[in-house]
This record gives structure tokens, sequence and C-alpha cells, in this order.
């Protein structure tokens, strides 16, 4: 007879962004926080280069270029040293997530979070500074 209207599954991922708030869901902010607290290793709230450097060597295995490190210092917060705050790092994630939330979730899950932003397992490289 006619063809069987399939229902589309719901997606096992939570939403990352909050519309009602217009941020981050807390599960989400509460991830990246802790993805952030990794590589702020003197615990200044702030990501030096050299951390910001670990950070995007951790999601993509290599350091961020020149550009990319003056991109982020124009466009997010950063401290009077020039180094990326725990806010501009948010900053940095909203405006990604809104526009590749994939690339996001790349980044979410590379640090031990499910789809659900549960912490699953740490990094080997985490694990062994503990």
């Amino acid at each position: 007879m006619g063809k069987k209207i399939q229902k589309k599954k719901p997606s096992t991922a939570f939403k990352l962004i909050d519309k009602d708030e217009d941020f981050f869901s807390e599960k989400a902010e509460l991830a990246l926080r802790e993805i952030f607290s990794r590589y702020d290793l003197d615990k200044d709230q702030c990501l030096s280069e050299k951390e910001l450097d670990n950070f995007a060597i951790g999601c993509n295995g290599k350091p961020f270029d020149k550009v990319s490190i003056e991109e982020i210092k124009e466009n997010f917060d950063v401290n009077d040293k020039g180094w990326l705050s725990i806010r501009g790092f948010l900053e940095m994630y909203y405006m990604q997530t809104l526009s590749e939330p994939t690339e996001t979730w790349k980044d979410i899950n590379k640090h031990g979070y499910d789809m659900k932003c549960n912490l699953i397992k740490k990094d080997e490289e985490q694990q062994n500074k503990e």
C-alpha cells in the first residue's frame, strides 16, 4: 500500500546549548570547565600560550598556529598578559558550538566524556599526573 512513515529516532546526545539561557547547558559547562582545568597547570584561571598549545595538542594533535592565537586574543576574554581566561575559553567554545557543534562534541569526547557530558575516563596523560 503506502510507504511507512519512519519516525526519526531521538538523539542520544543532549543539547550542548540551553536555548532558554542562551548559553551552555549546565552539564556541558561543567565538562568544559573541567577540561579547561586540566590544562590550567598553574591554576590561575587562564591558559598561557604554552597551556593553550597543550590544549590544542590534546584536541587536534598539534598546537595552534600564530594566526589562530592572535584571533583568540582578539576575539575572546583574556587577562592583561593576553592569556585566555576561563570566560574566554567558554566564549570560544560557545561560538564554535553555534557554528560547528560536531567539533565541540569531538573535543568533549576526546577528553573522556560521553554524549551526555558524563566523564567516562580521563585521558592517559591526565591519569599519569594524578
